[in-house]
């Protein structure tokens, strides 16, 4: 494929970096990642993670593309390292809305340099960072989104969440990320379509322990439907792919609710039940978190029901035991 960027070269390796380790070593100097390593955000030697998943708490942890917007604003990142090496390899593993942005800020960072900014790039990302930070569980009015071009602008990246990270799809991800930056470019222009709202989540399963389970439809915008019906502790079936494995996302709304939703005890133990348990399938962090988007998991919705009952039933019950003084 042609390259689609000009400052930036943007990569879709086959697996997700396992560690800053690998990352350094298969990749050249002035490389940055987003959110395609398992391991913490940051700057080493002349690489940058961009991320919010791994080793992080989440809600104290800005989005990858908000953590590239003040790198660029702020650190002149890009315009320091395009004079080192042009264009800056860019490697990342999907095209949500997060990655995308963030890969619109760094191929256009000129925008950001001059002294005025770019109101509405400001403006979306600091929307996206709300959104991203609470794993699309923030409870925005929907009519806002879609009049505000929000739901528009990250259109295109509906096709590939429907269908789950397979082998094969670097293509798709790179025309996704590209429909997305054009479609930034027109509303910064004032030239931004709108897209209505059409999710209809189906709520599979709703725990007396406050949380749900419920199958997205392949729409992105399902979360800000249930958001907006008032749900925050969510189970979430993204996609089933042919192969007959799923994506689950797994989103703790807010970290006040006296841990009973407990995410990375649920992670422990969707990891037990899973076929291929000597492989790491279900990571996160504490907020937010899921099955791999790429193997997916070989557990039926009602195995993920029965196995969560458990764990935040217990949580509950240990929550409601008086402590001693």
């Amino acid at each position: 494929m042609a390259d689609l960027f000009g400052n930036i070269r943007l990569h879709v390796p086959g697996k997700r970096f396992r560690n800053w380790e690998q990352f350094i070593r298969e990749t050249p100097d002035y490389s940055i990642g987003l959110e395609v390593m398992d391991d913490t955000p940051g700057h080493r030697q002349h690489h940058v993670h961009f991320d919010h998943h791994e080793g992080v708490i989440r809600e104290a942890t800005m989005s990858a593309a908000l953590q590239a917007y003040i790198a660029v604003r702020q650190g002149r990142l890009m315009d320091k390292w395009l004079r080192k090496k042009r264009p800056v390899d860019v490697y990342t593993w999907n095209a949500d809305q997060d990655v995308c942005l963030a890969a619109f800020v760094l191929e256009n960072h000129e925008m950001l340099e001059r002294a005025e900014g770019t109101p509405l790039l400001r403006w979306i990302v600091q929307y996206n960072n709300k959104i991203d930070v609470c794993g699309g569980l923030y409870p925005f009015n929907l009519d806002e989104l879609v009049k505000n071009h929000f739901t528009w602008v990250f259109e295109p990246y509906q096709q590939q969440r429907r269908r789950g990270k397979v082998m094969g799809d670097e293509d798709l991800v790179r025309r996704t990320i590209r429909e997305v930056c054009d479609r930034l470019t027109k509303l910064i222009d004032g030239t931004a379509g709108t897209a209505p709202i059409m999710a209809e989540p189906e709520i599979l399963y709703k725990s007396p322990y406050n949380f749900v389970i419920a199958d997205e439809k392949g729409d992105p915008a399902s979360r800000l439907v249930l958001a907006a019906d008032g749900h925050t502790n969510l189970i979430s079936l993204v996609c089933t792919r042919s192969t007959g494995r799923r994506t689950y996302s797994i989103i703790r709304g807010s970290p006040y609710d006296d841990e009973t939703f407990d995410v990375l005890k649920l992670l422990e133990a969707f990891q037990a039940a899973e076929d291929r348990p000597e492989e790491r399938i279900w990571g996160g962090s504490n907020l937010a978190a899921g099955s791999d988007s790429e193997l997916g998991s070989s557990l039926e919705w009602t195995e993920i029901r029965d196995i969560a009952e458990q764990v935040v039933r217990e949580s509950w019950e240990r929550s409601m035991t008086p402590t001693m003084d």
